[in-house]
């Protein structure tokens, strides 16, 4: 089985090349994403989870809906080519879809380039979420996922993943606000890193 985490290293290495972030720190988080992430990246799941004993409150009207960073189709997401909205700008994107009863959706597409292969990982994780809306900080649990990997065009890997292969809870802190064209957006940190990413309303 293939799990995105082994090419771990060679993601890391290519994201110290680019220079189109606005500082270090911004860069470490993206990285930091991506670790994070990595685990995700092997999972998918096309039905809703059985959330029997997964923690879950209400979501905060405020983050009700879908919410992206990058650009890319929701209700399409397993018959669009990854390679249409991941490029030398953008090397990988995420969205989330939060239900007003604390379950979410999320998507994750990631790119890399090794040894003249160009991979695209994709997953779709769903679950649980509790919220502090005092302190602006939310949690995600996991419950079913699905995963596809695609190199050079070709699908390599397409396959929900077993419960052991889930990965475990991630915090976030958040705040809200708009962008200068007036669309809403939240403003997601990661947890251990500082300067958080930019998710516009859908």
């Amino acid at each position: 089985m293939y799990c995105y985490q082994h090419s771990g290293m060679a993601t890391l290495r290519y994201y110290f090349t680019l220079n189109h972030y606005k500082n270090m720190k911004q860069l470490l988080a993206l990285l930091t994403l991506t670790i994070s992430f990595s685990a995700m990246a092997c999972k998918k799941s096309s039905t809703a989870p059985d959330d029997a004993g997964s923690p879950r409150t209400e979501t905060p009207v405020e983050l009700h809906g879908s919410w992206m960073y990058g650009n890319f189709s929701m209700t399409e997401y397993w018959s669009q080519y990854p390679g249409d909205y991941l490029g030398n700008a953008l090397e990988f994107a995420i969205a989330f879809k939060f239900e007003a009863d604390g379950h979410y959706t999320q998507y994750f597409t990631s790119k890399s380039y090794m040894a003249g292969v160009t991979t695209y990982h994709q997953s779709v994780s769903k679950g649980t979420a509790t919220f502090d809306a005092a302190s602006h900080r939310f949690k995600t649990y996991p419950i079913t996922a699905h995963y596809k990997r695609t190199a050079n065009g070709k699908v390599a890997e397409d396959r929900d993943l077993a419960k052991s292969e889930l990965s475990g809870v991630t915090s976030y802190s958040y705040t809200t606000g708009n962008e200068p064209g007036g669309t809403p957006a939240i403003y997601l940190t990661l947890q251990n890193t500082t300067d958080p990413l930019t998710f516009l309303k859908r």
